[in-house]
């Protein structure tokens, strides 16, 4: 610990490096979880979980990313929105379309796209046209709440990152955010990652479409988060650890939900968002192998929790609900990438 620099200075108080960011992941954390509960405009709950991303990078949210990542939020919103409008009523002119879209973001994605960036776009275009199939009025309501949902994201990183500026030589001494700066993959990678991704994230879009299921977005928004993960496609170990971090954050907030149910106070309820940021920030900066499962754990957290507790249902019944469904979407993305990822393999083997 002693050979670990620089440090840093929050309230008089002197941190080394790694302790600062844990503080200012759990503070920013927090702050998100906090506005996201007490305004609850419609899918808040995605703020807190999506913030996570711009709080564990090393480098601060300049002006100008900032805005082009809500303009570009506005801009999906947009496009799902005329979706609703123009071909949500012809279904077999709709969800080819929806297919042909969602490959162009999963092969931008594979050529070094922004994961966070890619993760609201695919939340637009997935979420906006299913609200609308059975209230148009609603998408727009929705819409707005997401692209609100994007701006309060980032003017809570922006004042996070101004209340825990970086150090001198942080940016020299940490690593390069993910997909920033990492080699572009071949083209036919690119395009094969894309395809696989495609292929199973499709099927479930088309059956929520078909059937309706409303009632479940919240499933399908996962499924889609989990197929935007690094390394998701083709690798094995990377699914392992998504089903444990995933049911690891599920079981933390059952017990999470409960101690809440017990002290039913907005504050009581900042202060264990609090305590749970601090304890799964000091794993995901540990620099061990299982940080970032750590940080899976954390996300699912913070969608459960705040997802039941914005809902107007019942709450407390739907929390085990919400975990059950999140271990089915997990299950269903890793299964699905393995088998495709097998099947190609063996293609490839009998070639």
């Amino acid at each position: 610990m002693s050979a670990e620099a620089p440090a840093a200075t929050f309230l008089g108080f002197t941190f080394l490096q790694r302790e600062y960011r844990v503080l200012r992941y759990a503070i920013g954390a927090t702050l998100a979880m906090a506005i996201a509960l007490g305004i609850g405009w419609p899918m808040s709950f995605l703020t807190p979980v999506l913030s996570l991303g711009f709080l564990a990078a090393p480098v601060r949210l300049t002006f100008k990313a900032g805005t082009v990542f809500v303009s570009t939020v506005a801009l999906a919103c947009l496009a799902g929105l005329i979706l609703v409008e123009y071909l949500l009523p012809f279904p077999l002119v709709f969800l080819p379309f929806v297919g042909l879209l969602l490959f162009r973001l999963y092969y931008a994605k594979a050529n070094g796209a922004s994961p966070l960036m890619a993760t609201w776009l695919l939340i637009a275009l997935l979420v906006l046209p299913l609200v609308g199939m059975q209230q148009p009025e609603v998408a727009f309501f929705v819409a707005g709440g997401l692209v609100s949902g994007a701006a309060v994201t980032v003017i809570l990183v922006w004042l996070t990152w101004a209340m825990f500026p970086g150090p001198p030589t942080a940016s020299v001494a940490a690593p390069v955010p993910a997909g920033s700066a990492a080699p572009t993959p071949d083209q036919a990678v690119s395009l094969r990652n894309a395809t696989l991704s495609l292929a199973v994230v499709f099927p479930a879009v088309a059956v929520f479409y078909t059937l309706q299921w409303t009632g479940s977005i919240l499933v399908l928004v996962f499924i889609g988060i989990l197929s935007m993960q690094p390394g998701v496609v083709g690798n094995i170990k990377v699914g392992q650890a998504l089903i444990t971090g995933n049911i690891f954050g599920g079981l933390v907030s059952i017990m999470f939900y409960e101690t809440l149910v017990m002290v039913p106070s907005f504050g009581f309820m900042v202060l264990l968002t609090l305590l749970c940021a601090l304890t799964f920030g000091q794993q995901v900066f540990s620099g061990r192998k299982v940080g970032p499962l750590y940080g899976m754990a954390f996300s699912t957290v913070l969608l459960i929790v705040a997802s039941t507790t914005t809902s107007t249902d019942e709450a407390g019944s739907k929390v085990l609900i919400r975990v059950v469904q999140m271990a089915m979407a997990v299950i269903y993305v890793v299964v699905g990438f393995g088998l495709l990822e097998r099947l190609t393999r063996n293609k490839k083997g009998l070639k």
